[in-house]
């Protein structure tokens, strides 16, 4: 039987910053995914991912943006690649919204500089956007687009640079205590002993999970590109990422980028579904919600339809991500429910659930995402 000191199940961006963080410190590792290298059947997929550092959620989010926001730039220093560009965040909402609240409460708990912005103010800095009376925007320097497939690849690729084995089109079918205190992975080619084992399975999750009974749900997104009729009005280089709160719902995307188009999808809400059942197929429906958010709140954007794909967010009750140490497995570390915001993070994640794998602990702060607090809820 082969032996590894770290087995990380699910190579979507958070295991593959998992074993990026273990090989590097030397351990031997193995990845192991249901599907090839590059799939859209997940939550990883696409070109552009969100930074932003005053983080409307909660303020506990802000030292690990921080600390991931370095990472992402030592990452392009070790890889030599162009991951990210940062040109600010902007939150459009009515005034006193809970969202402007959040970004202007995270700001200050971090002595973070941001700008308010009035609705004229507004639409001289962002002429595309459509801003009602009584709404008002948040500007944040430190807002950025992440390449989201070159993300991916550099973390598969500095992995096995440090030495990880990464298997793909090679499921884990379960996994189960072997001897010595080791676990033991079974796959279609045989099984495989770990001394700890990463479960970073986004939406299939809830599966290997089962036993912890956590609140997870799988929501259906879909990302819609349109090429706007008036580009020059709303350029990437204005704003890197946009949120807005709307009667209609929160929508979260991107300004325009040569051979993108501006892209979008609803942030809230979203059809219950299975990673394995979803209708994957892009429908007129999904497609009209967005370009109908682009026509009445940023009209220079809206265009023909250039792409859109299904993406699946995998949801937690408080909208925060789970990472933390099987209550009864000590074998076995995970993390789960990135809730469409996980994306920027994977630098920070894949640090931590290494460390809790090889030493026990992180002084990374992400106490606030252990699974206890769904009981202390109950």
């Amino acid at each position: 039987m082969e032996e590894f000191d770290i087995v990380v199940v699910g190579l979507g961006i958070m295991g593959r910053a998992a074993a990026y963080h273990c090989a590097r410190r030397g351990a031997r590792t193995l990845g192991l995914d249901a599907h090839d290298k590059t799939h859209d059947l997940g939550s990883s997929h696409g070109t552009r991912r969100a930074t932003r550092e005053t983080y409307f959620e909660s303020p506990d989010y802000v030292p690990l943006a921080q600390r991931a926001f370095g990472q992402w730039r030592s990452l392009e220093a070790e890889s030599g690649d162009d991951l990210f560009t940062v040109n600010g965040a902007v939150y459009v909402a009515p005034d006193g919204h809970a969202m402007l609240r959040g970004v202007e409460r995270a700001a200050r708990a971090h002595n973070l500089p941001f700008t308010c912005l009035s609705r004229s103010q507004t639409t001289d800095r962002f002429p595309a956007f459509d801003v009602p009376e009584g709404w008002q925007a948040l500007v944040e320097r430190r807002g950025g687009v992440l390449r989201a497939d070159r993300c991916m690849r550099t973390f598969a690729d500095l992995a096995q640079h440090h030495g990880a084995e990464l298997r793909f089109r090679q499921p884990a079918l379960r996994i189960s205590q072997g001897p010595r205190g080791k676990a033991i992975v079974h796959t279609p080619n045989g099984p495989v002993s770990a001394t700890r084992v990463i479960m970073t399975a986004g939406p299939w999750s809830g599966g290997f999970l089962a036993d912890l009974g956590l609140p997870l749900n799988v929501r259906r997104k879909v990302l819609v590109h349109l090429k706007p009729d008036d580009p020059a009005s709303c350029p990437e280089t204005s704003a890197s990422v946009f949120f807005w709160a709307a009667p209609e719902g929160v929508f979260g995307g991107f300004l325009h980028r040569d051979g993108e188009g501006v892209m979008a999808a609803r942030h809230d809400g979203g059809e219950l579904c299975s990673p394995d059942t979803v209708n994957r197929m892009v429908t007129p429906d999904d497609v009209d919600e967005v370009a109908s958010f682009f026509a009445k709140r940023i009209p220079g954007a809206k265009g023909p339809l250039l792409k859109a794909k299904v993406c699946l967010y995998t949801t937690t009750p408080d909208g925060h991500f789970v990472v933390d140490r099987h209550r009864d497995n000590a074998n076995l570390v995970y993390a789960a429910g990135f809730n469409g915001h996980g994306f920027k993070f994977a630098p920070v994640i894949g640090e931590s659930l290494a460390d809790l794998a090889l030493d026990g602990t992180t002084i990374n702060p992400i106490g606030f995402l252990a699974a206890t607090r769904f009981a202390e809820a109950a």
